[in-house]
């Protein structure tokens, strides 16, 4: 699909889903400017009301919409649903027809009406969350039922207002915030796209752990062969002579040596990490050996990110490796302790980024514990333009 296609369909939180640079705070700070804005606006107009004591409700209700987005988008969550954001926008519609009936038969300023912006900052909290169609449609059918039904509650409101006016004073600011909001999503996840999925980026990044990794191993394995045979030849070299003791020791340590040299041999590369490392490994089927070098760099960095984690428990960390039907392989990637939200994971982002643009379905599904999945491709689906 082309880039342009997919920044219709994909949201912010969707292409970088951990360090969005704002995502995080944008919610919470709509709502505080939600009851903020609100309170002010009803203490302002509490004498043109004509039962002043339903606006502090529907300043609460349009600002606990806004905090529902916040506490179901919060760091390593699983992301906002179809469900929960119709429900956060009937929050802010309801918020706004209660505030209408505390007006309802007055004539009040209609332009400093709180409950319009107050919906407009709800539908601008999901912008990080949704992709820019679904926040189209969303956010205008959202704002045509809060407008008509508003509209019918309060109108005549304001005299010098005829009827259209009074609806595009009421309309404008939802509708607004509609626009601008799947627009600034749109530009977003259109400019990072080509950013991640650029094959000179994963190289660059790639090489540089795949060194790294090579040369741990490397001196890993040559410091434990060394450690079992540096005594036996220091000790040959001071008594001057060899006995055959010392041939059958020598013929033992060379039989150990070659075993684990073929065992090394046939472990895979995620096997070796995960004798260095204690993390647990699931591949009954060998799978691992069928990624190729940019699935097993990124693959590779995600776990080293995971296990630097401050507070990481190394042995409930799991990788399980499994054969689909179409000869893809499933992969999950499970952590029994939970990791810190905020900053502590954000380090986590790039590697998440690396690994998303080297494999299928990329996805995290746990709320509290990190549960991650993704597909590897065949050998003949690997997206052309990534190294094999």
């Amino acid at each position: 699909m082309p880039t342009g296609s997919r920044g219709l369909v994909l949201s912010a939180q969707a292409v970088d889903p951990l360090s969005w640079f704002i995502g995080p705070l944008v919610p919470l700070s709509f709502s505080i400017l939600t009851l903020a804005y609100g309170v002010i606006q009803s203490v302002l107009t509490w004498s043109q009301s004509a039962v002043p004591e339903l606006q502090p409700v529907g300043v609460l209700i349009c600002a606990g919409a806004g905090l529902v987005v916040h506490i179901t988008t919060r760091p390593m969550r699983s992301g906002l649903g179809l469900g929960l954001a119709v429900l956060a926008l009937a929050g802010a519609v309801t918020g706004m027809v209660v505030s209408a009936i505390g007006y309802a038969g007055t004539p009040f300023s209609l332009e400093r009406w709180w409950a319009s912006a107050g919906l407009a900052l709800v539908i601008g909290s999901l912008g990080p969350y949704l992709p820019a169609l679904r926040l189209l449609w969303l956010g205008t059918t959202a704002s045509v039922i809060a407008t008509i039904t508003a509209f019918l509650i309060v109108y005549p409101a304001q005299p010098g207002f005829g009827p259209v006016g009074s609806a595009l004073l009421i309309a404008y600011p939802p509708l607004l915030a509609t626009v601008a909001t799947a627009v600034f999503s749109y530009s977003i996840v259109s400019t990072m796209l080509p950013m991640l999925e650029s094959p000179s980026r994963m190289r660059v990044a790639g090489q540089a752990v795949r060194d790294e990794a090579a040369r741990q191993l490397e001196r890993v394995t040559v410091a434990r062969l060394t450690a079992r045979a540096a005594p036996f030849l220091q000790d040959i070299a001071e008594a001057g002579r060899i006995s055959p003791s010392d041939r059958a020791l020598a013929g033992q340590l060379a039989r150990r040596m070659r075993d684990e040299l073929v065992t090394r041999s046939n472990l895979s590369w995620l096997d070796s990490i995960a004798n260095e490392s204690r993390l647990v490994v699931v591949d009954p089927d060998h799978r691992a050996r069928a990624m190729n070098n940019a699935q097993r760099t990124a693959l590779r960095a995600m776990l080293r990110a995971i296990l630097d984690t401050p507070g990481t428990d190394r042995g409930s960390l799991m990788v399980d490796l499994r054969a689909a039907q179409d000869g893809a392989t499933a992969v999950g990637v499970s952590l029994d302790i939970a990791l810190p939200e905020g900053r502590k994971i954000m380090h986590l982002a790039p590697y998440y980024l690396t690994l998303g643009t080297a494999v299928d379905d990329l996805a995290l599904h746990s709320a509290e514990h990190l549960r991650m999945t993704f597909r590897v491709p065949a050998e003949r689906d690997v997206p052309p333009g990534l190294p094999h």
